[in-house]
């Protein structure tokens, strides 16, 4: 049994993105977890867990996104080996770009690679999205998707499942404000409403079909204008501390749109890259932060590719 270790890199992605819950996602550049894996006669062992939030990250197979998602892949292919798996964090836990998302797409990912591939990448990600659905309460792939398939991605249908990749627009930045508050997806997700009304639906189908367009056509203006959600954030927005302070400050500064990046905490603002600097943006909404007690990591990205083997 050959036992070279594979290493994998699994970026950061939010989701949502303003009218598209559990529907849009986006993979981004930075920041990203590295898997490591290779080869044992059965089983998942999960060896090492290190970074941002490891203390908290279950080493039980039964209990851990990256093993969760191998495994599946590993049960789909029909596999007669097992994988010892190597941690490393560098989204933390409970951030809201897609932490738990990057571990599930990472050990689906390793695990399909380590089986030759006999995946295809839509197959890949549903064994994700398995692994999103046993540790967050609720089948949701918005940041598994992008996450493997790299770009913005549309689920159409969940069944059966269904997702579209779309190139993002060149000049499409991207600034993360991560304030250090730890916010859950599975608690998130208890306050979003059940039932909403016709005029609000239709509202949110406007802007989603819009944003969709504008994400193929590149039309960052429209981008903008379209990244509007009037159900979910506003649910949410009791949960995440200056929340439309940090949105407000961003667009002082000419941002394309500002809004909470999946269940949060994370702030995501969209730029022009041609006509403004996105450390502006970034700097600032890490001052209200400051100005207010509170530490916040801020990353000055783009949109990326998805995972991909080191």
């Amino acid at each position: 049994m050959n036992n070279e270790w594979i290493k994998v890199s699994a970026p950061a992605t939010t989701s949502n993105i303003g009218p598209g819950f559990d529907i849009f996602g986006l993979a981004l550049k930075e920041p990203h977890d590295i898997v490591e894996g290779r080869k044992i006669p059965s089983g998942i062992v999960i060896s090492e867990v290190t970074g941002p939030g490891a203390d908290i990250i279950p080493k039980d197979p039964k209990k851990n996104s990256v093993a969760i998602a191998a495994q599946a892949v590993l049960d789909r292919c029909g596999a007669k080996f097992g994988i010892e798996i190597k941690i490393t964090k560098g989204i933390r836990p409970g951030s809201g770009i897609g932490s738990s998302g990057a571990s599930a797409a990472g050990g689906a990912y390793l695990a399909n690679l380590m089986c030759g591939e006999k995946l295809s990448k839509q197959e890949t990600v549903l064994c994700a999205a398995h692994a999103e659905d046993v540790t967050s309460g609720g089948l949701h792939a918005d940041n598994v998707a992008p996450c493997i398939l790299g770009g913005f991605t549309v689920i159409r249908s969940y069944e059966p499942f269904e997702v579209i990749s779309i190139r993002p627009p060149e000049d499409l930045g991207v600034v993360l404000a991560l304030p250090d508050v730890i916010i859950y997806t599975s608690d998130s997700r208890k306050v979003v409403p059940h039932e909403v009304s016709i005029k609000d639906m239709t509202y949110q189908i406007g802007n989603a079909s819009a944003l969709v367009y504008a994400m193929t056509v590149g039309d960052l203006g429209l981008i903008g204008r379209s990244v509007k959600d009037i159900i979910v954030e506003p649910a949410r927005a009791h949960l995440i501390p200056y929340l439309k302070e940090a949105e407000n400050i961003a667009m002082s500064h000419g941002a394309l749109a500002s809004f909470l990046g999946g269940s949060g905490p994370c702030v995501v603002t969209f730029y022009d890259k041609k006509t403004h600097n996105g450390e502006i943006i970034a700097d600032s909404i890490k001052d209200l932060y400051s100005k207010n007690g509170m530490k916040c990591d801020t990353w000055v990205t783009e949109c990326g590719q998805g995972c991909r083997r080191l």
